[in-house]
């Protein structure tokens, strides 16, 4: 007889973690983790089309609200520029020294004598 070595197996603890776990090193991408990735590499720029679309009319929205604004002010300055004209042209009748003049006779007042007078120099 031959001696024959023995040998003891121990079984081996095995693992119930699905393979396609156990073995994720990240270089095998399922079909849904690429789906996903590219849904978001699409979607993002739409958004970010739509948020520029978006500021671009709310930009050129306010821009024409603004001109409007303006333009009205405008108008008004010249209405009142002329409002001033005019109460300026009426302030200058009413100081007259004619009218004066005359009001001051039909109140019955005379013009001032030279003690009346001061005159600063």
């Amino acid at each position: 007889m031959i001696p024959r070595s023995a040998t003891i197996r121990i079984p081996q603890r095995r693992s119930y973690v699905p393979m396609s776990q156990k073995n994720n090193t990240g270089s095998s991408l399922s079909f849904s983790k690429v789906l996903n990735i590219t849904r978001q590499k699409t979607i993002a720029p739409i958004f970010a089309l739509a948020a520029l679309l978006i500021l671009g009319f709310w930009t050129t929205h306010e821009t024409r609200k603004i001109a409007k604004d303006i333009e009205f002010l405008q108008i008004e300055e010249g209405r009142l520029s002329a409002q001033y004209q005019d109460f300026s042209t009426q302030m200058d009748r009413l100081k007259a020294r004619s009218r004066m003049e005359k009001l001051g006779k039909k109140m019955g007042l005379h013009p001032p004598t030279d003690r009346q007078t001061i005159s600063l120099n």
